[in-house]
């Protein structure tokens, strides 16, 4: 039951209100001084005769602001704590959108009445992954301040998570301020290089549990071949057998193309009686070379994070209840002009395809696609949703680690299109859709004569030659350029290696 009264709004009582700050902005004061309030506010009357108010904060405040001697107060029989604030919150949501602090406060508050997450979801509306969020930045005091300055309550999700970790937190901080495009690219980032390092603390953890001492200095990577250590598949018996991991007094852990990997190695082969048959290796590269490698390995680390970011973006752009705008479009030009990596996506990657579409990973057993069919026969089906996800599938896994340097046109044209529905590139995919101009090389002199190779070089080297791997003549215009592929390929796993132990 309700009673319509008119009440001078300096008598009203305001409790705990969901709203951070009423924001009594100069036009909404000003509506009120010359109209009066006229929705009426909702309140209720305790039993020492005062009455609360239980919808209308701010067009209570604002009448007392231009003293008003009344306003017009449905008075309501009183509510429970929780539906009030429930209530409240759709009603600010409908009228005001409340901010993420707002909200976050308020399913704090319904929290401490003992209100479970999924009721308080149930109650107002909101998504249970979004109440979970905001129950998690509000445990910690850190999230919370960053989202009362103004963070989304997602980037201050992610504050949460990295909880106690100050230099993520700072690089997270910046990202949020200077380039909040890159903030998700940052994230992953610092997710990935905790991974890498838990394994290499994990891997070193187990060699030494075998007996093994760490070698932690990077100069292993470019060891002299006749200095002390080596690795143990460098070294053979003098009756010119192979050495096995018991042979082994040291390891050394170190990231390569395949991930990371564990050198066993002896620290003083020559007092163990061991050999080293074979050329010796090359030397250490200028400082040049190797800043050219951190590059590289900055690069292939960035593309690895955007990759993840990258991803979810797409499964979200999917999720949407209509196509992308020039969804259409975009199909057919990728037919057009990137028919292989379409027929990818068609003929090798329903699998990724179905997991673009339910966000669940799936592996279809002896081949097929049925999970795919299952998708595309259902009677609420989205077709044209379900083509873009076939051929985004294609897109996507045409690219790989080393994109960001030899990606070619199906990738720009890939990540130009996610660019344009929103996507925010990090800046080794811009590295692709925005590249550098290339500086004309200067002209070579004119090459000098090979010098003649003689039976004491050939001796002296081992080999009149190096065996190279051959390159995928897809991957490189000419063979030349194939060719130096190849040689930043072998001596990148020795960068990667020091710059990890540089790290450690």
């Amino acid at each position: 039951m309700s009673v319509l009264e008119q009440i001078n709004p300096a008598t009203l009582t305001i409790d705990v209100n969901v709203r951070a700050e009423a924001n009594l902005d100069k036009a909404f004061l000003s509506s009120i001084k010359e109209h009066g309030v006229i929705q009426p506010v909702v309140a209720h009357r305790i039993e020492d005769g005062t009455v609360h108010v239980l919808y209308g904060q701010r067009r209570t405040l604002a009448a007392v602001e231009n003293n008003l001697d009344t306003i017009p107060v449905y008075v309501v029989d009183s509510l429970t704590e929780a539906e009030r604030l429930a209530k409240q919150i759709v009603e600010n949501d409908q009228r005001r959108e409340l901010t993420d602090n707002d909200r976050a406060e308020a399913f704090h508050q319904l929290s401490l009445l003992g209100v479970s997450a999924t009721q308080i979801a149930r109650k107002t509306g909101a998504r249970k992954a979004t109440v979970d969020a905001a129950l998690k930045v509000r445990s910690d005091d850190t999230a919370t301040a960053f989202l009362a300055a103004g963070m989304t309550l997602d980037m201050a999700a992610v504050i949460e998570e990295f909880a106690g970790d100050t230099d993520a937190i700072e690089k997270l901080e910046a990202a949020a301020k200077q380039a909040p495009q890159s903030f998700d690219h940052t994230a992953q980032r610092i997710r990935d290089d905790r991974k890498r390092e838990a394994a290499g603390a994990a891997a070193k953890a187990e060699a030494e549990a075998a007996g093994l001492a760490i070698i932690e200095d990077s100069a292993f990577t470019h060891y002299d071949y006749k200095g002390p250590i080596a690795d143990i598949t460098d070294l053979r018996t003098k009756t010119g057998e192979r050495l096995t991991v018991e042979d082994a007094n040291a390891a050394y852990v170190r990231w390569t193309y395949s991930g990371l990997a564990t050198a066993y190695v002896n620290t003083d082969w020559k007092a163990a009686g061991f050999v080293k048959p074979g050329a010796p290796r090359a030397g250490k590269m200028t400082e040049e070379e190797k800043a050219e490698r951190r590059t590289v390995i900055e690069n292939n680390k960035a593309w690895d994070a955007a990759e993840v970011v990258r991803i979810e973006f797409v499964k979200g752009l999917l999720k949407g209840k209509t196509p992308p705008k020039n969804a259409l479009r975009f199909i057919a030009q990728a037919m057009a002009s990137h028919s292989n990596t379409v027929a990818k996506g068609l003929n090798d990657e329903s699998d990724f395809s179905a997991e673009l579409l339910t966000g669940k990973t799936t592996e279809t057993r002896f081949g097929g696609n049925r999970e795919l069919v299952k998708i595309a026969s259902r009677p609420t089906a989205r077709h044209e949703t379900n083509v873009l996800a076939m051929v985004l599938a294609g897109f996507e896994k045409g690219t790989y680690r080393q994109s960001w340097r030899d990606g070619g046109a199906s990738t720009k044209f890939y990540l130009t299109q996610l660019a344009t529905w929103g996507y925010n590139l990090s800046d080794v995919e811009r590295l692709i859709t925005h590249p550098a101009p290339k500086v004309a090389p200067e002209a070579a002199p004119e090459e000098a004569p090979a010098p003649e190779v003689t039976p004491e070089d050939v001796a002296e080297d081992g080999a009149s030659g190096a065996d190279t791997e051959q390159a995928d003549p897809e991957d490189a215009d000419t063979a030349d350029e194939a060719e130096a592929f190849e040689e930043i390929r072998t001596t990148e796993e020795e960068m990667i290696a020091e710059e990890f132990a540089t790290a450690e």
